[in-house]
């Protein structure tokens, strides 16, 4: 079901923005201690899907604010969210995540963490959405 991100609240999208923040955030330190040594099947499987879901929720909202450009919504949501998701799409995640734990993984999902809290910080995200 797709997801009318113009008819959220600020509180909403911030909480929409924290969770994608924090879910990279989880990636990294999981797959920085995977790296160390062997990683189970289940939780490789695990590290894959948070990836797969992350970019393609992330694209998907993109996608979704580029077809409805006639700028309806909170100021919160073209102002911010959407250049930070844009940014996202288009510096991050782009690594094979069926790959290895590689130089190559970690920068995607560091600029994509980077280009999420560009203009806000993943602290006043949460903040927003007061949580």
């Amino acid at each position: 079901m797709e997801i009318k991100l113009e008819k959220l609240t600020d509180e909403q999208l911030a909480k929409r923005m924290s969770k994608y923040i924090a879910t990279l955030q989880s990636i990294t330190v999981r797959a920085e201690y995977y790296s160390m040594g062997q990683c189970p099947e289940k939780e490789r499987k695990e590290l894959n899907a948070d990836y797969s879901w992350v970019r393609d929720s992330i694209r998907g909202d993109l996608n979704y604010l580029n077809y409805n450009k006639d700028k309806k919504g909170s100021k919160l949501l073209w102002d911010k969210y959407y250049p930070s998701v844009n940014e996202a799409a288009a510096w991050g995640l782009y690594a094979d995540h069926e790959g290895g734990f590689d130089d190559e993984y970690f920068k995607s999902i560091a600029v994509a963490e980077e280009k999420l809290t560009k203009y806000y910080s993943y602290d006043f995200w949460r903040i927003i959405a007061e949580e």
